[in-house]
């Protein structure tokens, strides 16, 4: 029996060197022998178990080699079993999202017909077939359009026209190779590498000008004033100028950032105005019939390369009041919307399910004329004159001038604009506003991109309600009470994209300490021409820059729309050069440790300085009426998107 027992823990011994030769260059391995000897009436049953663990990985493989002795004979029984493991970290955090009530109804009928998805569409329903034009991201997230990735449910990037990809070993460029036979609607031929090319040099206002695309800042620092070229017919060579290491995801991918893959053939054919109205991709659906701020009515593709859609129409209807969204819900004219936070819990008991593609929304508050950069941070080019501080605003400092405007003996400019705007976020009461407004749904927000529900969050950076601190930090910064008013403030609350009611719940509590703040109500686009040409001074509110609660910690989730770096793109009214500095550290630094680090440090930066404030963040979720759908099982958004990619979309 010895002998026996020795030969079987050589042959297990053999095998346990292979399994590890095997997986050498998968995560860690962990070999664990255990011997076990039983008597069982008079027979000896020697029992050798090797477990090998994928410890970082999904899978856990058990080999157990069973050795018996039965008069005399030896039987070695070999079982292998394999289980799941313990996930590791997700990197994406998960965000609370509104419970289910106990009692749940019955949802009404839908009156869409057989086949068909009708969606309720907010204020904003514009999109444009032309890269490059501000709106051609809700094209994308409807899958009319494509890119080059999207993500899978754990936020990694995978193919959407790409087949595969190789990034230069220096960081210098990206070489992705696209699926063949990939077609665009309306007959106008195979995606090749020329579309791509024009498509990406079309929308990057380093290299057009004319781009007033979403995210310009983010192309280019990406992307620069370089040109992406079409190597062959299904290879396209795209320059890096500033590596950003989500560009598989956040600025290739599904996120949008307005710029999509759309079909030059179709533009050299029609012109500009016809493809702007137009709009010619290769997703799984096709644009049947678009009105402006109207209706969008969709069509699947059949035989898609990627996806065949379950439905064959998907139609979006802009629906601009909560409550007609709501009335839509409830008798069934509409499938799926979304509706108030603070109505959720009610709908849902009507029979109404949540989904959702893991998004929340960051609202945030800059204070806008905070250009703090005299020259470029890319090229040093001088900036010239910064005339948003000819004038002295009390939230805007001048690092220039440490006596402009007058401030109190001993204190600079910079300082007291910083006084000025913490007090400003210490009036904010976001825990009201999330219950009056959000039915606790939503949840504080304090520094602009950092949420507290992630574990690196750390709760030093909370500037919490207190009324009477914000009055005596104004009174420090030389803005004392005269007839109940310390000074005026503008205030641009944007309209349609959920920071009306905190924007108007914020100007009150800011009144209250005696801030004359002006509100002006409109929507975006009468803003935006300021913030590209970088003359706003209004403080805004927003859900733009620094993307998405649910983002890695260790993203550089800001230096672009933030600094000078992205001049030519979209900025959220600030430019500061710190930031950008963040952003090529945790760009260049490889430990995912050494990132949360360099992230902190970031949060510790603006939550001293306060350009950007954050007011609350909440979840983007939507209600659907389960008679009608099964399952919208979305990737996950990266972004802010509650709903998209339609083509996931499993009916009843």
């Amino acid at each position: 029996m010895h002998v026996s027992r020795i030969v079987a823990l050589l042959m297990v011994s053999a095998m346990a060197a292979a399994m590890l030769a095997a997986c050498s260059s998968d995560p860690e391995v962990v070999i664990q022998t255990v011997v076990v000897e039983k008597e069982v009436q008079g027979e000896t049953v020697v029992e050798t178990v090797v477990v090998e663990k994928e410890v970082k990985g999904d899978t856990v493989v058990e080999t157990v080699v069973v050795e018996k002795e039965v008069k005399g004979d030896t039987v070695i029984q070999t079982v292998v079993v394999e289980a799941t493991a313990e996930p590791e970290e997700e990197t994406f955090f998960g965000l609370p999202l509104p419970v289910v009530p106990d009692d749940v109804g019955v949802a009404p009928q839908p009156d869409s017909a057989d086949g068909s998805v009708v969606v309720r569409g907010q204020l904003e329903l514009r999109g444009s077939g032309v890269p490059g034009d501000s709106s051609g991201g809700m094209f994308t997230g409807q899958s009319v359009t494509e890119k080059l990735f999207m993500t899978d449910a754990g936020g990694n990037a995978v193919g959407q026209v790409a087949e595969s990809w190789e990034l230069a070993s220096d960081l210098s460029k990206l070489t992705v190779t696209l699926k063949q036979g990939v077609q665009f609607h309306g007959g106008f031929g195979e995606l090749t590498a020329a579309d791509v090319a024009w498509s990406l040099n079309m929308g990057n206002p380093g290299f057009n000008p004319e781009s007033a695309t979403d995210g310009g800042s983010n192309w280019i620092s990406f992307i620069g004033n370089q040109e992406v070229l079409a190597v062959d017919t299904y290879t396209v060579e795209i320059p890096i100028a500033t590596f950003d290491p989500r560009w598989s995801t956040f600025i290739l991918g599904q996120s949008g950032l307005g710029l999509s893959i759309t079909s030059k053939a179709a533009y050299d054919q029609n012109g500009e105005s016809w493809v702007r109205d137009n709009v010619i991709g290769t997703g799984p659906f096709s644009v049947a019939n678009y009105s402006r701020d109207d209706i969008l009515e969709l069509d699947a593709v059949q035989n898609h390369h990627r996806k065949t859609p379950s439905i064959s129409n998907y139609t979006v209807r802009a629906i601009p009041d909560d409550a007609v969204a709501e009335a839509a819900l409830k008798t069934g004219a509409v499938d799926v919307s979304q509706v108030a936070l603070r109505n959720m819990t009610a709908l849902q008991a009507a029979g109404f399910q949540v989904i959702g593609a893991g998004a929340g929304s960051f609202h945030s508050i800059s204070f806008s004329g905070n250009y703090w950069e005299r020259t470029h941070y890319i090229t040093g080019d001088d900036l010239g004159a910064n005339f948003t501080v000819r004038h002295s605003l009390p939230w805007v400092g001048d690092p220039e001038r440490p006596d402009f405007g007058n401030p109190p003996e001993g204190m600079t400019n910079m300082e007291r604009a910083r006084l000025v705007r913490t007090a400003l976020s210490h009036a904010i009461d976001r825990e009201l506003i999330s219950d009056v407004l959000f039915a606790g749904a939503a949840w504080p927000n304090y520094v602009y991109g950092a949420d507290i529900n992630n574990p690196n969050w750390q709760e030093k950076w909370a500037t919490k309600y207190d009324p009477d601190l914000a009055g005596e930090l104004l009174d420090q910064a030389g803005y004392p009470l005269v007839d109940g008013k310390r000074f005026e403030m503008p205030f641009f609350i944007r309209i349609g994209r959920g920071d009306e009611e905190i924007g108007t719940a914020v100007v009150g509590m800011w009144r209250e300490i005696g801030i004359d703040v002006q509100d002006w109500k409109a929507q975006y686009q009468t803003y935006r021409p300021n913030l590209i040409g970088r003359t706003a001074t209004a403080p805004w509110i927003h859900s733009a820059g620094a993307e998405s609660p649910q983002a890695p910690w260790d993203w550089p989730v800001m230096g672009n729309s933030e600094c000078s770096r992205g001049r030519g793109g979209f900025n959220i009214a600030i430019e500061i050069r710190e930031l950008c500095e963040f952003f090529d550290q945790m760009s260049a630094e490889g430990d995912v440790a050494a990132r949360n680090e360099l992230r902190n440090a970031n949060v510790e930066f603006l939550s001293h300085w306060m350009p950007v404030i954050g007011t609350v963040a909440a979840p983007q979720v939507a209600l659907m009426n389960p008679n009608k759908i099964a399952s919208w099982d979305m990737p996950l958004s990266v972004r802010e998107a509650a709903t998209h990619h339609p083509e996931f979309i499993v009916l009843k």
